[in-house]
């Protein structure tokens, strides 16, 4: 593990552009470490303190009670998909074995009823043109042998897709509070969905 010493070295040869780019889209895997010797570095060239007060909240983790809330507070939120509040919010593993349909996979934050129909879908398209492939003959029932075993398990799916998706938007969460949830759970759905159309941007308003 490199010392503070070490750090600050490499850190003193970034140029502007790489620094600001590691405080907005690295600071939530620095380690404990060199996340101080990053903001004294951003302090030292006069880079913002919205930059600092960006990594501050990316790195204040959600954890116990208010991670539990956060979590009850999406499960209540708005659904992305069908714009209807049903109090059944879930994180839903999609996947499907078709050459012809992607993403192959995606952790999605929807009600059940849109998670459903979408499953469904991809089990018609995995079932139709999951066979076009020279292994399909193998990937098309291991696929929904493996959607078999996955039933059992989806409750914990779920609460993993949760947790996830909270560690990864902490910042956002941190600065929009919850008035914007359903926003940032509806980037997080089109990006696992691979759509150009994203709202990424909205939250670097806060960042210089």
């Amino acid at each position: 593990m490199l010392t503070k010493e070490e750090l600050t070295e490499i850190y003193k040869k970034f140029d502007d552009e790489k620094i600001i780019n590691l405080a907005k889209f690295e600071s939530k895997k620095l380690t404990d470490l060199a996340a101080p010797v990053l903001i004294k570095e951003i302090s030292d060239r006069n880079l913002g303190n919205k930059l600092i007060d960006w990594i501050n909240l990316e790195r204040n983790f959600f954890k116990g009670v208010e991670l539990e809330i956060v979590k009850s507070r999406i499960k209540n939120s708005t659904c992305p998909n069908c714009k209807t509040r049903k109090n059944n919010i879930q994180g839903f593993f999609i996947h499907n074995c078709s050459l012809t349909h992607n993403p192959p996979e995606a952790d999605l934050i929807l009600c059940k009823n849109c998670a459903i129909k979408i499953r469904k879908k991809n089990y018609q398209i995995s079932a139709t043109f999951g066979w076009l492939s020279r292994t399909g003959f193998i990937k098309v029932p291991f696929y929904f042998l493996g959607e078999l075993f996955d039933y059992f398990r989806r409750t914990k799916q779920s609460e993993n897709i949760l947790e996830e998706f909270i560690f990864e938007n902490t910042g956002k969460i941190r600065s929009l509070k919850t008035d914007d949830l359903a926003r940032i759970i509806k980037t997080h759905n089109n990006r696992q969905l691979g759509s150009k159309r994203s709202d990424d941007m909205f939250y670097f308003e806060l960042i210089p």
